[in-house]
């Protein structure tokens, strides 16, 4: 009687316990092969670690960073990674101590200046309220005796009974960072000190008087010698008067008034 189908062979219980140990031992490996990715992986990821720490403690975060990238770039080679590390690190931690200290120096002027923009405006307002004080005297027609220059504590009378514009200059202060209001102006930055004119009517004027910028040599450039000529024949004018009017009642420009406020630019320069 002849069989049909597969050989007897194939459904012995010996080829059944073959393909079954097939499959375990291709398991196994599969296992194995996992396993041993799984550990290659983590110490890549301790390898870039140790480059990363080795990079923030020799350069700083930048370091840091240019440490992992070259790793990485270099795949895990350690002896290229240390070469260049050797030649980046100076350079990299040298220019972030200065960028560090720049910064410093850059937050510490800024509120050194601060400081010095609050001294200025001080200074301003003294001696705008001084010149107020004044011009108010002047008006009014009466006096409390006289007030004190901040620039040099020399007297002013502030009254009619001193019938002359009084010049009021502040002391120097460090240039103005921002423009300051000074009476009805405006003081433009880079002012270092200003004036105040007050006219025997009362008026006042507030001007800038020294200037970090080209302004100055502007002001510098007046010819001294014609102005006091000018100042001279002012006082002759106001002699013929019996000094019973000043060059301001007589319609005439108070060229002696410039005279001491020039005179009182060259103290601040001289400052």
């Amino acid at each position: 009687m002849e069989h049909s189908g597969k050989p007897w062979a194939e459904h012995s219980p010996r080829s059944y316990k073959g393909a079954i140990s097939s499959r375990a031992a291709m398991a196994e490996g599969l296992d194995r092969d996992i396993e041993l990715l799984e550990i290659h992986e983590v110490s890549a990821w301790r390898q870039q670690l140790g480059a990363a720490a080795a990079g923030l403690f020799t350069a700083g975060p930048i370091g840091l960073i240019a440490s992992l990238i070259a790793f990485r770039k270099l795949e895990g080679n350690w002896l290229p990674w240390a070469l260049i590390g050797v030649l980046a690190a100076p350079p990299l931690a040298y220019g972030q101590w200065r960028g560090v200290e720049a910064l410093q120096r850059l937050q510490a002027g800024g509120d050194e200046q601060a400081t010095l923009d609050l001294a200025a405006a001080q200074l301003i307002s003294e001696s705008d309220r001084i010149a107020r004080s004044c011009a108010l005297a002047q008006r009014q027609g009466t006096s409390d005796g006289p007030i004190r220059n901040p620039l040099d504590g020399s007297d002013l009378f502030c009254d009619p009974s001193y019938p002359a514009t009084v010049v009021i200059t502040s002391r120097s202060f460090a240039p103005l960072q921002q423009p300051r209001s000074c009476g009805g102006s405006t003081l433009a930055a880079g002012t270092s000190a200003a004036q105040w004119l007050v006219s025997p009517a009362g008026t006042l004027v507030c001007e800038a008087i020294a200037s970090s910028g080209f302004w100055w040599l502007e002001q510098a450039a007046i010819n001294r010698q014609a102005l006091y000529r000018r100042c001279t024949e002012n006082l002759r004018r106001e002699a013929r008067t019996g000094f019973s009017r000043t060059a301001h009642q007589l319609g005439l420009r108070d060229y002696c008034a410039e005279e001491r406020a020039l005179l009182a630019r060259d103290r601040i320069r001289a400052q």
